[in-house]
């Protein structure tokens, strides 16, 4: 028969359980380290973790404060690794560095087979360390007191900080971090909104200067058209927001801005051959693109070209 209860989880999907919503969970065991205890849940049901790393990794530990579960945000697997990692590492080595420069010596002396070997006995004495109810309560007792900490600074600056619930539970000062927690709210979508203004703005200015540009590069495209000149097969760009732009060529631009009808194919020669086109007394007189020496000019881009200089002119 399943001993399962019905229990007040502190938060219910990633919000504070305000509606005091139950669920079914299971009793997982008691630890203390002769000043404080805890006792441990696990969700009943499907578990947790859909792909879990060993023994103990399928469901999230919960830790009953006052008559609420509150995740601790670990399973037991990882909690017994935590717990009992620093332990080994005093037991075996002293502490890291020597750790360090005693697997520098294996790897020189032993090889991979003895590095592997060393981890091995370091994982079991890990699993056995780290499943002491002692260690494992000293454990939980930091993870506690460092939610205390965060709610204190919260309740201390009037919610300009995160306030935290589990930190609040400890303390018998749930109504006041509900408090804290809309004057927090409303701080970050004030932030939100400022970051976003500013983002705005900095994006418009990004544009604008873009735009610019591209509107110079137009302009003294114009003038080569109308002047005479070489002009290169330089790509324009304009802005809409700083990430989403349309670029093409300065010949195609004018085309399409002039109402010269240019084919599908003839585009393609555009963007993939040409390199320049010099334009003298009111003509496409010389075209430099790109090719094998049979490679010839596109006429129809010249023609294309002629119509161009014509509008331009008119």
């Amino acid at each position: 028969m399943s001993n399962a209860k019905l229990m007040t989880p502190l938060f219910y999907q990633g919000n504070y359980n305000a509606g005091g919503k139950k669920m079914r969970a299971m009793p997982v065991r008691e630890v203390t380290n002769g000043t404080d205890t805890y006792r441990l849940w696990r969700r009943d049901g499907k578990p947790d973790r859909q792909y879990p790393q060993g023994e103990g990794d399928d469901y999230i530990l919960y830790v009953e404060l006052h008559g609420y579960l509150a995740t601790l945000r670990t399973t037991d697997y990882y909690l017994i690794d935590r717990c009992g990692y620093q332990a080994m590492v005093a037991a075996m080595y002293g502490d890291e560095d020597k750790r360090e420069q005693y697997f520098d010596g294996l790897r020189r002396s032993g090889g991979d087979d003895a590095v592997l070997e060393a981890l091995r006995q370091e994982k079991q004495l890990i699993r056995e360390l780290g499943r002491d109810p002692s260690r494992q309560a000293d454990y939980i007792k930091a993870i506690l007191d460092g939610h205390v900490s965060t709610y204190l600074e919260s309740r201390e600056s009037g919610g300009e900080t995160f306030p935290d619930f589990i930190g609040a539970l400890i303390l018998g000062e749930l109504p006041t971090c509900r408090e804290l927690s809309a004057i927090y709210k409303d701080k970050c979508r004030e932030k939100s909104r400022e970051q976003k203004a500013k983002a705005d703005a900095e994006d418009r200015t990004y544009c604008r200067e873009r735009n610019r540009q591209a509107q110079q590069q137009v302009q003294d495209a114009i003038r080569t058209i109308r002047e005479g000149g070489v002009l290169q097969n330089d790509t324009v760009e304009f802005y809409r927001s700083r990430y989403d732009s349309s670029a093409c060529s300065i010949f195609l631009y004018l085309m399409r801005r002039y109402q010269v009808d240019v084919p599908l194919r003839t585009q393609g020669w555009i963007n993939n051959k040409l390199a320049s086109a010099t334009i003298t007394a009111g003509r496409c007189s010389h075209l430099q693109f790109w090719g094998h020496g049979r490679n010839r000019a596109s006429r129809r881009f010249v023609d294309c070209m002629n119509q161009l200089i014509h509008a331009v002119a008119a």
